[in-house]
């Protein structure tokens, strides 16, 4: 009886987890990094992708051993896939401030575009670098793909900007550590000692805060002195402008204490200097604010008398993807979460699927809901109000570092750990539930020019159609591999379905 009760468990957790498996030196080179730049243009309803360039750069700061993410969170989603096999060798989710501008009255009257850059490990052979989007039913969808070919002669390897780096703080490799560059934004030649000395505050933050406190040797602080023209940022109500490194300003989307930059190739190019897992910008100045993005970046201002608890709290957004838990009804962000499914923030929940949250920590005797009075203080329940919303939404405990600068609450605490672990050079595995099947039929590069990658699952040797908007079969091919290249530079451009025994991809010829 207890040999069949452990092969229960085995094949249970079988089912709930899978151990990382993909030897990073078949697939990628020990050193540098890939990084694609790209433009996401569009409006509140819609947006493509505009492939801008690839640029090898020189460090990785990430773990060789946990290449895909074990985790479910972001709004957006890079993966890289061997163009030869089709594997997936690697991905991770992230968040970007285009998608947050979506949500704006400006995005329903008008176009943007917005830059967006991703780095992953620098592939040995030819790559497709895929971008996914979260549609609002919670699931990614593939948007856009692009050949990453290691002989293509455009590939640059030019850094824009060398700069010295400051080591704040380094204990181990960064394949081992959690990695944090941070840049100065606002600094002239003259104050980097400053910088510097606010680097050490930031340090100092983290190891008198918890779980990182607790953890502290697990990270890694290099700071890049990277000197402004100017001292200071831009407030664009009271008609300051400065010329910065980054161009960071206050007042994003008329938010008086949001700062941000949309720089973010700028961003990126200061930060190459240093290996790195996350990129924290701190702001010469004294004024309230800050932001934080999802494997995007961390800022907020270094001399403001809240800075250490804003600084908590940004890296909170950027480092564990943890929603905001407080209520704020004229928040536009509140549109992007659909109460018909859970969230992919770890901290909070609809109930629609609270197993798959935080059930586990709640006691038997806590109701759910749970009611927000003080008998319920320094308990796990589920406590109406998050994600800037007043119904619907419930969070963990009634206070936390996500509500109101209070500790972590214990939801917190366990997802930053679990992210900890995931930076180092212990293998995790990854959840099923963070899990997406890979399709059976895959188009790439889309947009297409000259010709598309066909991937099938299914046996090999069947028919593909390439059919037009009108429904009229422009195109027939014998797909006699997995892996399948076809021509279609004599096609006009626009937008096509390839179909194979009844499954269908879209791609847009260009």
């Amino acid at each position: 009886m207890k040999r069949t009760i452990v092969l229960l468990f085995a094949m249970l957790l079988s089912l709930i987890s899978r151990a990382q498996d993909i030897n990073f030196d078949q697939y990628f080179l020990e050193e540098g990094s890939l990084r694609m730049d790209v433009f996401q243009c569009g409006t509140s309803e819609s947006s493509h992708y505009v492939f801008e360039r690839f640029i090898l750069e020189p460090h990785f700061g990430g773990s060789k051993v946990n290449l895909v993410d074990p985790f479910n969170f972001g709004t957006n989603r890079v993966k890289v896939i061997d163009a030869q096999t089709n594997t997936l060798i690697y991905s991770r989710g992230y968040n970007t401030l285009f998608r947050e501008w979506q949500t704006t009255e400006e995005a329903t009257r008008m176009e943007r575009c917005y830059e967006e850059s991703v780095n992953v490990p620098l592939p040995r052979n030819e790559a497709y670098i895929i971008l996914e989007i979260r549609n609002f039913d919670g699931e990614f969808e593939e948007v856009f793909s692009k050949l990453y070919d290691p002989d293509e002669i455009f590939n640059s390897t030019e850094q824009r900007y060398i700069f010295p780096v400051y080591d704040v703080m380094v204990n181990g490799t960064p394949e081992s550590k959690v990695d944090i560059v941070i840049l100065p934004e606002g600094y002239t030649a003259d104050e980097m000692p400053m910088f510097e000395q606010q680097c050490q505050n930031l340090v100092n933050v983290f190891a008198q805060n918890e779980p990182f406190a607790s953890h502290i040797d697990d990270f890694n602080f290099r700071a890049v002195l990277a000197p402004s023209e100017e001292s200071g940022v831009d407030i664009p109500a009271s008609h300051t402008w400065v010329r910065t490194i980054l161009n960071s300003h206050f007042y994003t989307f008329y938010i008086d204490r949001y700062c941000t930059t949309r720089n973010y190739f700028s961003v990126k190019d200061v930060a190459a200097n240093a290996p790195y897992d996350q990129i924290y910008i701190l702001v010469n100045s004294n004024v309230y604010g800050g932001g934080g993005f999802y494997n995007f970046y961390s800022m907020s201002t270094a001399g403001n008398m809240s800075s250490s608890s804003v600084i908590v709290h940004e890296f909170g957004h950027a480092f564990a993807g943890l929603a905001d838990e407080y209520e704020e009804p004229d928040n536009p962000l509140a549109l992007l979460y659909n109460l018909d499914v859970e969230p992919w923030e770890a901290n909070i929940t609809t109930l629609v699927d609270f197993e798959s949250k935080w059930a586990d920590l709640v006691a038997p005797d806590t109701p759910i809901p749970t009611p927000n009075t003080n008998q319920y203080n320094n308990t796990v329940g589920a406590f109406e109000g998050g994600g800037y919303l007043t119904q619907g939404m419930y969070r963990p405990q009634r206070n936390c570092m996500m509500r109101n600068y209070a500790p972590f609450c214990a939801v917190c605490n366990r997802t930053i750990e679990a992210v900890i672990e995931a930076h180092s050079d212990t293998p995790v595995s990854v959840k099923q539930e963070a899990l997406q099947a890979e399709p059976s039929l895959r188009v790439c590069p889309n947009p297409a020019v000259d010709y598309i990658d066909v991937y099938v699952r299914q046996q090999a040797d069947c028919q593909a159609e390439i059919i037009d908007l009108n429904g009229k079969t422009v195109q027939s091919v014998q797909l006699k591999n997995k892996v399948n290249r076809v021509e279609i530079s004599n096609l006009p451009a626009g937008v096509y379905v390839l179909r194979v025994n009844g499954e269908a991809r879209k791609f847009v010829k260009q």
